[in-house]
């Protein structure tokens, strides 16, 4: 058996003092680096978090949507009802009763319900009575030289349009005032 011989290793206090710092440095780096690996976990999990809320929340959304697409005509449905209503009134009227009055008042009736209908959805005629002629919410059919009218004015309403709050549905056709060509010899009295 050999014996060993352990030496004894001198350090300068100077010396000895630089390791204590070092090692004092290294500890709290050490801490400094356990306590970011766990800000660093506690930040993945957040964020683990908020993607799985976020996926959460995105299929909520989507399936919304398609119940909105899917049931959004609902109400409008249930309130078209009444005119299958009128209709079948009106058909056992002209059983009972086949006069053209007895037809007529089931059609006004009916016309009546159904402007009603529409104002309540946010759709209206558009005017055209004694309006110019606008591009945007009216279609030119046709024009009408006379001098009753102002060039550019409408003469008559041959179909209305429709506008859904702000939104144009479908433009009015019209006829639209032109005034008529004079024969310049006429004026000027030549022949």
């Amino acid at each position: 058996m050999e014996n060993k011989k352990e030496g004894i290793v001198y350090i300068k206090e100077k010396d000895l003092m630089k390791l204590k710092e070092s090692l004092k440095k290294t500890k709290e780096i050490k801490k400094e680096n356990e306590k970011l690996k766990k800000d660093i976990d506690e930040l993945k999990d957040r964020y683990l978090r908020v993607l799985a809320e976020f996926d959460n929340y995105r299929k909520r959304v989507e399936k919304e949507k398609q119940e909105i697409y899917k049931y959004g005509a609902e109400n409008l449905l249930r309130q078209l009802l009444q005119f299958d209503n009128i209709f079948e009134n009106i058909l056992k009227q002209m059983e009972t009763n086949p006069s053209n009055e007895a037809i007529h008042k089931g059609v006004e009736l009916l016309k009546k319900e159904f402007t009603k209908f529409l104002e309540e959805n946010g759709v209206r005629k558009i005017v055209t009575k004694g309006k110019k002629f606008d591009p945007h919410i009216h279609e030119a059919i046709g024009v009408v030289e006379t001098n009753e009218f102002e060039d550019g004015e409408i003469v008559k309403e041959e179909q209305p349009g429709y506008v859904y709050h702000d939104k144009i549905l479908k433009p009015s056709l019209v006829k639209v005032a032109k005034k008529p060509k004079t024969d310049e010899s006429s004026c000027t009295g030549k022949n």
